[in-house]
């Protein structure tokens, strides 16, 4: 039988929110950290934090042998690394960029996703999504300012962090196929950590006790971020709570601007703006088209009974 939709928007929504709260508090934590440490520790440290939150909770849920459990282990270790790509670039970019003008750009990941799940995934996008996706990367450029004084390297290291985060997200798309959230989840935290651990030798710098606190708050805030989101869609459907992942922006904002004074130029709202009707759109799009797909094998259904 097949299970009553969602019918929580209300707390699906604030789940989201909460999570994107929690997320911004994890990147202005790896802004703060990213001028004394290398990348390589921030991943592994925050991976060790991570784990050691997730892994009882996973563990009561699926056992070890279900999150262990993969028909993909090269598909899993490559979305893992996809991941781990994005966190690097993003956090790297900090050191150089506003909070909110890279939260700012990581929002073209919608973007990429949308256009890549087209040679990717063989998934057909029409002409008004490819507009949208178009809109979207106009206002990717009103931000970034190629070719002008206020144009910034580090800016490129954040597309380049959509884009690979894009990716693992497509290859989450496919590997769900065959593969559980919980393994996902698992292989993911495991890789990003083997992979600070590995640098780690050669670049270790040891924290004072504050900065012990902050690294074992961002793998609580990161883990706590990923348990909201899951929550937020369990409650409510993806084109409800979607759109409120936008809310990132005005939590890097207020934070950014509380922490180190920052406020985001006019180019930054104006190109956000693009963004977040872009994204917008192309969500409702897809919402719609599935939603109508769903109803024709529902009505082909009932025709053949």
């Amino acid at each position: 039988m097949t299970p009553p939709p969602p019918d929580r928007p209300a707390a699906g929504i604030g789940y989201i929110v909460v999570a994107m709260a929690l997320f911004s508090g994890m990147d202005a934590v790896a802004k703060w950290l990213v001028d004394d440490f290398s990348i390589f520790q921030i991943l592994a440290l925050r991976g060790i934090f991570s784990i050691g939150l997730l892994l009882p909770f996973l563990v009561r849920s699926y056992g070890i042998a279900g999150i262990m459990r993969t028909q993909n282990l090269k598909g899993q270790v490559l979305r893992s690394l996809f991941g781990v790509g994005a966190m690097f670039g993003f956090f790297s970019a900090l050191r150089e960029m506003q909070l909110a003008d890279a939260t700012a750009i990581g929002f073209s990941g919608s973007l990429f996703m949308a256009a890549l799940a087209v040679p990717l995934l063989r998934e057909r996008v029409g002409p008004r999504r490819w507009m949208a996706i178009l809109f979207g990367f106009c206002g990717v450029l009103i931000i970034v300012q190629p070719g002008t004084s206020s144009f910034k390297v580090a800016s490129l290291l954040v597309v380049l962090s959509a884009l690979l985060y894009a990716l693992m997200m497509i290859s989450t798309r496919w590997l769900s196929r065959t593969e559980t959230n919980a393994s996902m989840v698992f292989y993911h935290a495991l890789v990003s950590t083997l992979i600070g651990l590995v640098a780690l030798p050669f670049l270790w710098v040891s924290p004072s006790p504050t900065e012990w606190g902050l690294f074992a708050t961002m793998g609580v805030l990161g883990t706590l971020a990923h348990l909201a989101i899951a929550q937020a869609f369990r409650l409510a459907q993806v084109a409800v709570v979607g759109p409120f992942e936008y809310s990132t922006l005005l939590w890097a904002t207020i934070i950014g601007f509380v922490v180190w004074h920052e406020v985001p130029g006019a180019n930054v709202w104006y190109g956000s703006s693009m963004l977040v009707v872009a994204g917008v759109y192309i969500l409702y799009r897809e919402a719609k088209l599935s939603s109508q797909a769903r109803r024709a094998v529902r009505d082909a259904a009932a025709i053949t009974k």
